[in-house]
């Protein structure tokens, strides 16, 4: 297979540092006084030493999905790198480094043959090395376990014998990948590259950074949106030991609540500074701050929620397909469902924090940031910055889920370390990061159906109505495309279709949240399906087959296409894998959703018992999963547990709810997420084949949530139309 340089990101990874020779030391036993290994940099992802070491860069932001381990292991199989002489080394936020974030499982998806490439040019100089060295022909050459393999002789050279002539050859601007058949590292399962470090609390995380003369800080913020600082005592908080100062921060002069479409800014508040962060919140604890909230609407969630309902008749046709009206007037039957869902915070096990040092000529952020480039672009807007003046350092992230994205955190961090010529730890509390979070939007869903004689549906009409996620962030366009849009399921499957949105405006601050809309309007959608296949008598699994009709490709908008036999398939091998047409004993259920998301395909299916007091408890997951070649499959199962478990919990317990414009929420006491001992046994298949990977981190997700719902039905007689499930 063969790969062309047509993009602008392949030249910068690679041509850019050919040929570059660059000093370093590899501590590779303890014994005293070794020399230092001259270490080749061959791009800007792959260096080798003369020991035969390789370091490849970890560019994207390591959020416990894996890619830290993910992708040098494409980069190192292109390469015919021996794993076991691999140091993976995490990147600093460069430009050089095209789709340097993380978000919407996409870092497989657009590294895949970028990695490949970078990998595979490599692997041409050292086999063009050999070729010269040996006087053989190029084609009779291949790489492994880090030497250039003559296949006719087997005869070998090791990689360190081949650095100084194969520095001196340029990159090829055309590459040939290995056949995924010859993979050895790719498609094995691999322990995280920082696995002891996180085992033994060795692994350093943002929270975990200290630097010389460090001060320590953290806000109180105004618990209402779009509130300010009217005026403050902080007598009682100065006299906390290890106080330093008390600042107030008003975002009106740093460019106000957006730095720009996508990049919120910090809630105003009062900042404390001190010698240790334990300090800073106690501290906090003793402001007396008098809270300016007349820009605010001061929301409630009933009133925001019946505005909702109010809106279901106000609203725009995202998608039309055939004549809705017509389907309704020559229906057998309709049937007609109304599902609420909540706004859910993401709870990160790492609060918000950041580490500045700001000085004269440089501002150095350590950041546990998704998104550095927005980072970037944050300081220059605030400070007026030249992007060489920023320095932003990856450190391993405690998790994100969509809420890394946004970086007004950095900008406390920032402000602060500007105003006290300091470097500063920044550490939200965990109520401050609870209540101060980018929510995922809830929403009024209602889906209707007419159905022909067999009870098949022959018109589908879902209207959503909620506040606006790309509203909230500035973004451009029409709010409708972050809720529901062309692309929704069950588009293309239903010959009369009709998306319609409800627009509501609110101050709530709205953002991603793992799996974003699709986490809402599978829980609808699929629960609707499945109420439809008991209205009709007729099995779950066996109505959506028969919903979905024959495999084949179905268009769905422009070019994008769905592979129903992919889908079908994973359907299909969850239920053999559930023993769903297995009898289960009297208040035991299951239920079953199965869904695409960022090019992946899952089926899942949930088992329930509930007691004579019908507490829940959920006895098994089933999961089979379509999302290309599994590159780790260790990681890969990692991220699909993950997944079902982050649904399970929203569905069980998650929900954010607002009084007099403020969260109620604090912290895990009033936001709940499932304990250890209410974790499901959980199974999971991934299909082989050799399609390209595709996204991991969110599908699972969604599907799980209306699983759950239609198992607590069959269970219990009861259905969930809202959410969550124990109110």
């Amino acid at each position: 297979m063969k790969n062309m340089l047509k993009r602008r990101n392949f030249i910068k990874l690679t041509v850019s540092a050919s040929g570059a020779l660059i000093a370093g030391v590899h501590l590779q036993s303890c014994m005293p006084k070794k020399p230092q290994a001259e270490v080749h940099q061959f791009s800007p992802l792959i260096k080798i030493d003369m020991d035969g070491w390789i370091s490849l860069i970890a560019k994207n932001p390591e959020i416990g999905q894996g890619v830290k381990t993910a992708l040098p292991m494409i980069l190192a199989e292109e390469l015919g790198a021996n794993w076991n002489k691999v140091k993976v080394v995490q990147a600093d936020y460069d430009t050089i480094y095209d789709e340097q974030w993380a978000g919407g499982s996409y870092a497989i998806i657009l590294n895949w043959d970028l990695m490949r490439t970078a990998g595979a040019m490599v692997r041409q100089v050292f086999i063009e090395a050999a070729s010269k060295k040996m006087n053989l022909p190029v084609e009779e050459f291949i790489t492994k376990n880090s030497k250039v393999f003559h296949t006719k002789s087997d005869k070998t050279l090791p990689f360190e014998e081949l650095i100084a002539e194969a520095s001196q050859i340029p990159l090829p601007e055309e590459v040939e990948f290995k056949p995924t058949d010859s993979f050895e590292i790719v498609g094995k399962s691999i322990p995280q590259v920082d696995l002891d470090k996180l085992v033994s609390g060795g692994a350093e995380f943002a929270i975990d950074i200290k630097l010389p003369e460090m001060v320590y800080a953290t806000v109180l913020k105004n618990p209402v949106f779009e509130g300010g600082v009217s005026s403050y005592d902080d007598e009682d908080a100065r006299l906390v030991n290890g106080v330093i100062d008390i600042i107030e921060l008003n975002n009106a002069a740093y460019g106000g609540r957006l730095l720009g479409p996508n990049s919120p800014n910090f809630v105003n508040g009062v900042a404390v500074i001190a010698n240790s962060t334990w300090a800073t919140f106690k501290a906090a604890k003793k402001l007396k701050v008098v809270w300016d909230n007349t820009a605010s609407r001061r929301e409630n969630t009933n009133e925001i929620f019946e505005r909702f309902h109010a809106q279901l008749s106000n609203t725009s046709i995202e998608r039309k397909d055939g004549d809705i009206a017509k389907a309704k007037r020559s229906a057998a039957s309709s049937f007609e469902a109304v599902y609420e869902v909540p706004f859910l915070a993401h709870a990160t096990m790492e609060p918000m924090n950041c580490t500045v040092d700001f000085r004269t000529d440089v501002c150095e952020v350590w950041a546990p940031t998704q998104n550095p480039e927005a980072l970037q672009e944050g300081l220059i807007k605030l400070f007026g910055l030249q992007p060489e003046q920023i320095k932003i350092h990856l450190p391993r992230i405690g998790g994100a889920f969509g809420r890394r994205y946004y970086v007004d955190y950095a900008m406390d961090a920032a402000v602060l370390s500007k105003k006290t010529g300091k470097p500063v730890k920044l550490t939200w509390t965990r109520e401050e990061d609870i209540r101060h979070d980018w929510y995922r939007p809830g929403s009024i869903q209602k889906i209707s159906a007419s159905l022909d004689k067999d009870g098949m549906v022959t018109g589908w009409q879902h209207i959503l109505a909620n506040a606006s996620r790309k509203t909230s962030l500035g973004r451009e366009g029409g709010p409708a495309g972050t809720e529901i849009d062309e692309y929704d399921f069950p588009a293309g499957f239903v010959p009369n279709l009709q998306l319609e949105y409800g627009h509501v405006l609110s101050d709530i601050p709205l953002g991603q949240w793992r799996a974003v809309a699709s986490s809402a309007n599978a829980f609808t959608v699929h629960c609707f399906l499945d109420e439809l296949a008991f209205l009709n008598k007729t099995d779950p699994i066996d109505y959506f087959l028969k919903f979905l009709g024959p495999e084949r490709m179905v268009p769905v908008v422009d070019d994008y296409e769905f592979d129903l036999k992919r889908l079908i398939h994973v359907v299909e091998k969850v239920r053999q894998n559930s023993n769903w047409d297995t009898p289960l004993p009297e208040g035991q259920g299951r239920g079953f959703a199965a869904r695409k998301g960022a090019g992946s395909f899952i089926a899942e299916v949930v088992t329930v018992r509930t007691d004579e007091n019908e507490k829940i408890k959920i006895l098994r997951v089933d999961a089979v999963v379509d999302c290309g070649m599994v590159v780790n499959p260790s990681g890969a199962k990692a991220q699909v547990e993950g997944g079902i478990l982050e649904g399970l919990c929203a569905a069980l317990y998650g929900e954010i709810t607002f009084k007099d414009g403020a969260t109620e929420q604090s912290n895990f006491h009033d936001y709940k997420w499932m304990r250890m001992r209410e974790a499901p046994e959980i199974h999971i298949e991934f299909i082989k084949n050799e399609l390209p990977p595709r996204g991991l981190g969110e599908p699972p997700l969604p599907p799980a949530i209306p699983a759950l719902a239609n198992a607590i039905y069959v269970a219990t007689g009861k259905r969930i139309r809202k959410l969550p499930i124990v109110q």
